[in-house]
C-alpha cells in the first residue's frame, strides 16, 4: 500500500533524538544564560543547518515513491493517485536516479492537446493522445535538484529556497538513498526546540 504524504511526515521515525539534541549540549552556557520560558532560536537554527542530511532525512527508501524508467505510464497513474511526486530510477536494483515526475508533468499528460499548424517532424509534444508517452521516462524531467547524503541541512534550504521546490531527493555518488522535504525540516527543527526546553528546565532545576 502507498502511504500519503500526511502519513509519511509525521513527528516520528526519521532520525533518532541523539542526533537532534547534539545541537543542545554542545555549549550549555547558551541555556544558562536564557531566561526563564526564553528559547534562542537563532542559535538553535544556526547549528541545525550545520547537521549532515543524513540526521534528517528519511531513510526509509523501500516507502518512498519509485519507478523505473521503463515503467509503464498505468504505474506512474497509481502512484500519483495519492502522492504528489515519483522518482524514476534506472532498475530497483541499482536505484540510479534518473529523472522525478510531479503532478504538473501529469497534467501536461492529460491536456487537451492540438498539433500546432504546419509542424514539420516529429511532435515534440508528450500526450497519451499522440501516444507518444507510454513509459515513465517518456514524461520525466531529468534535470534534477539534488542533495548529497553528507551535505548540511542548510544546503538543501538553499536549495530549495533558490530553485522553488520543497523535495529534493538525497544521493550517494547518483544512487537515491532518501528523500528530504521542508516539512520534514520544519518537523525535526521543532523537535529540536522541544529537547531545548528540556533540556533547559533540566538546567534549571540544578
Amino acid at each position: 500500500m502507498v502511504r500519503s504524504d500526511d502519513d509519511m511526515d509525521s513527528l516520528s521515525g526519521y532520525c533518532a533524538p541523539q542526533s537532534l539534541i547534539s545541537i543542545l549540549t554542545i555549549h550549555r552556557m547558551e541555556v544558562k544564560r536564557l531566561k526563564k520560558d526564553e528559547i534562542s532560536y537563532d542559535y538553535l537554527l544556526k547549528h541545525f543547518y550545520k547537521l549532515p542530511i543524513e540526521a534528517v532525512m528519511k531513510k526509509r527508501v523501500w516507502d518512498l515513491p519509485i519507478l523505473e524508467r521503463k515503467a509503464p505510464i498505468e504505474d506512474v497513474f497509481s502512484i500519483l493517485s495519492s502522492r504528489r511526486h515519483v522518482w524514476i530510477v534506472e532498475d530497483k536494483k541499482s536505484l540510479k536516479l534518473v529523472g522525478v515526475i510531479t503532478e504538473k508533468d501529469l497534467l501536461e499528460l492529460l491536456v487537451p492537446q492540438r498539433i500546432p499548424p504546419y509542424s514539420i517532424g516529429s511532435i515534440s509534444i508528450k500526450s497519451m493522445l499522440f501516444k507518444n508517452a507510454q513509459k515513465a521516462e517518456d514524461i520525466m524531467t531529468s534535470r534534477l535538484v539534488t542533495i548529497e547524503i553528507h551535505h548540511p541541512v542548510e544546503e538543501a534550504l538553499t536549495k530549495m529556497h533558490r530553485y522553488r521546490c520543497y523535495r529534493l531527493p538525497v544521493v550517494e555518488k547518483g544512487r537515491l538513498v532518501g528523500e528530504v522535504t521542508i516539512r520534514l525540516l520544519v518537523i525535526q527543527f521543532l523537535k529540536v526546540i522541544r529537547w531545548h526546553r528540556i533540556l533547559k528546565k533540566e538546567e534549571e532545576k540544578k
